[in-house]
């Protein structure tokens, strides 16, 4: 196994299937042959569920030259997966399409047991047997599957134990092993979301009553008061209550398990809960909504040195840190907001992975008053969603009255340079472009605008909503929306309109296609004084062209910062899939992409 494999695996193994899927990507970049690189790409994919990137990245591969090596069997395995969940993935188990997918994960899983894949092949073939209604050949998977299995083994012997007793009906055997097979995971998180996830598919009341033997991780999104500054008049944060503030939230991790977290980095509530999952080996995520630096100076340096020192610390030991902006801070608190609306989009989309619910856990004054990006604006955001809050109550640590009892907190100064320059504000940008368009000829070029500029007009006029700007050039387009969701239903309806264009009858290969990319970030509303008319500016306008030529024809891709706001923004009618990270167009860096679809799409 190459070192590249080795650290691809321990990603799946600790549930970082995004990172797993990058470190894939890279290395199938560097190596002209690597089967092993495939498979690992497609199963992160799977596990992330993009079913149609890992048939693709599944079909790459060459089986009939693994011959009936251990690749062999992961990859036929992994083809039962994928047919498996797209049975799982319809409402109706009884259809035609339903019993072909069941057919097909059940052959895949057979190729996989004949070729040495041992009991975990088994009871998967055994598992779908019973839910296409085939009760002897599932019984005699299951025996098959139990004969095979030494006692002792590891984590997967004990879940695959369980799973072959369960479709025995020899529940309380079942549940003894899967208590086992959670207990040895440990912070095999991808592991035992594999694992409730077979159980949900079967869905029987056992299967459910299982699937709490093997409680997923918990996925915290956190948001919590500063520390009080100097000039603050009412306190709310103050210093001397820190240690009780700390040890309520150790006491709240502990009692939480198993969780990974979502958070910003300012003196007090931030790196308190930064410090406690840390130091008991969680994962975290800090997001801050610009640099490193300025975000000392604007939300750390105040409350002392020892906070910065803090700060660096809980910094260095995160599992990953994201900017929300790279651009500087120039007085938007509408960054704060954009941060918070990440984290809590993350939160949601790492839940999702896990086959999880994320909490919000905050330290909160309740009735405080409301800032933009502040603690009570997230909780308030988050409770729209339908969301659960779980609170440190910070008035009852501190032991006084509520807050209307109180004088209000003092306004910090803000410089006249930064008062008097334009406000950015959170908008979701789109870039489209038709892949080989410099190649028309030149007669089809009065038809294809007609054709192409009328249809994104029609479509534009379709929507409930208005764009908040648009603009064209050639076979470009450039539009601003107010919210993701928005900007993500003209994206779909454009490409559903396009694809059917006759395409050489335009003098165009038929494979042509639209590219779309959206991102979401702060924008400078200015007016352009060449057109007469106000536009947007902005670091990312730039990102969002910059990633439209990247994009996969007929393909919508979206920034991680798109996808994260618009599950933020509580939608349920599209989903986004990662794909990895890529390479955006004249060198303007890496960014973390998704693929959006509707959500009911495969």
């Amino acid at each position: 196994m190459s070192d590249a494999a080795t650290a691809i695996r321990e990603a799946l193994n600790a549930g970082l299937n995004a990172h797993a899927l990058d470190l894939a990507r890279s290395a199938a970049a560097g190596e002209a042959a690597a089967p092993e690189i495939d498979y690992l790409a497609a199963l992160a994919s799977a596990r992330l569920g993009a079913l149609g990137e890992a048939e693709k990245r599944l079909a790459e591969i060459d089986r009939a030259a693994l011959d009936n090596s251990p690749l062999a069997v992961e990859v036929w395995s992994l083809a039962g997966r994928i047919a498996k969940d797209r049975f799982a993935a319809l409402a109706d188990r009884t259809t035609v399409a339903a019993q072909d997918f069941a057919r097909a994960a059940i052959g895949n899983y057979e190729r996989a047991y004949a070729l040495g894949g041992g009991a975990y092949s088994a009871a998967n073939a055994a598992t779908m047997a019973k839910l296409a209604g085939d009760t002897p050949r599932a019984t005699r998977f299951a025996n098959q599957a139990l004969a095979m299995l030494e006692p002792g083994g590891d984590h997967w012997q004990h879940a695959t134990a369980g799973e072959a007793l369960l479709v025995l009906d020899r529940v309380d055997e079942a549940r003894v092993h899967y208590a086992e097979s959670y207990r040895m995971a440990g912070h095999r998180f991808g592991d035992v979301a594999s694992m409730r996830r077979q159980l949900l598919l079967i869905g029987t009341e056992s299967a459910r009553t299982l699937a709490e033997t093997l409680p997923a991780p918990q996925v915290i999104a956190f948001s919590g008061h500063m520390i009080d500054h100097s000039e603050r008049l009412s306190p709310r944060f103050p210093a001397d209550i820190e240690a009780r503030v700390a040890a309520a939230l150790r006491e709240k991790v502990a009692a939480l398990g198993p969780s990974i977290g979502f958070a910003q980095a300012a003196c007090g509530a931030d790196i308190l809960f930064l410090e406690a999952m840390q130091d008991a080996g969680m994962q975290t995520q800090i997001v801050l909504p610009f640099p490193a630096a300025e975000f000392v100076r604007s939300s750390v340096a105040f409350a002392g040195e020892q906070w910065i020192a803090r700060f660096e610390r809980a910094h260095a030991r995160a599992t990953r840190v994201v900017l929300a902006t790279e651009e500087g801070f120039l007085g938007d608190d509408v960054l704060f907001e954009h941060a918070a609306n990440l984290i809590q989009g993350m939160a949601y989309l790492r839940a999702m992975e896990l086959s999880a619910h994320p909490l919000m856990l905050t330290v909160l004054e309740r009735g405080a008053a409301e800032a933009v990006g502040g603690t009570q604006a997230t909780a308030r955001n988050w409770v729209r969603k339908g969301g659960r809050i779980e609170n440190i109550d910070i008035a009852a640590i501190r032991g006084d009255g509520p807050p209307q009892n109180r004088a209000p907190a003092a306004k910090a100064a803000t410089p006249d340079a930064v008062v008097a320059q334009p406000r950015r504000m959170l908008q979701s940008l789109l870039f489209a472009d038709v892949s080989g368009f410099s190649r028309i000829p030149e007669e089809y070029a009065p038809r294809f605008a007609e054709m192409f500029l009328g249809t994104a007009k029609r479509v534009l006029d379709s929507l409930p909503y208005q764009a908040v700007h648009a603009n064209t050039h050639g076979d470009g387009l450039f539009l601003v929306f107010d919210l993701p969701s928005h900007a993500a239903e003209y994206a779909h309806r454009l490409q559903r309109e396009i694809g059917q264009f006759d395409w050489p009858a335009l003098g165009l290969a038929p494979e042509t296609g639209v590219r779309v990319a959206l991102h979401t970030g702060p924008l400078f509303r200015i007016f352009d004084p060449v057109t007469a008319r106000h536009t947007f500016y902005g670091t990312h306008v730039n990102r969002t062209a910059r990633l439209e030529p990247v994009v996969q024809p007929r393909s919508i891709f979206v920034t991680e910062e798109f996808a994260a706001s618009l599950v933020a923004e509580d939608q349920d009618r599209f989903t986004c899939d990662y794909i990895g990270t890529m390479k955006l167009a004249k060198k303007f860096g890496d960014a973390r992409l998704y693929r959006l679809r509707l959500a009911k799409e495969a």
